[in-house]
């Protein structure tokens, strides 16, 4: 944490996440999306081959967990790269007492 504001000289200084906040939420939306689609075609094409056995249910199920496990892997990702963002290009600092970020 930085000591002091370079503006105000407050100490109130907080780190500021805005990187791997918009960064994990995109990441987990996209995951998400491209998990369920990618399993409700891959879980069609496995259906077709088990039959009526399975029913909808199995293709339901799947397209759900694929769902899921496209928004973990997409929030990991979006966070990681929100992360380089934050400590490369955007502003690390945000003043409590003047709102400067520096």
């Amino acid at each position: 944490m930085s000591g002091s504001c370079p503006r105000c000289s407050s100490q109130r200084v907080v780190y500021c996440h805005y990187g791997k906040r918009i960064g994990g939420a995109v990441g987990t939306v996209a995951g998400g999306v491209s998990g369920f689609t990618t399993t409700t075609v891959a879980g069609a094409a496995a259906g077709a081959r088990v039959g009526i056995a399975a029913g909808p249910t199995g293709a339901g199920g799947g397209a759900v967990l694929g769902a899921i496990t496209g928004a973990l892997t997409g929030c990991v990702a979006g966070l990681r790269l929100g992360k380089v963002l934050d400590e490369q290009l955007l502003s690390r600092f945000r003043c409590l007492a003047c709102r400067a970020h520096f």
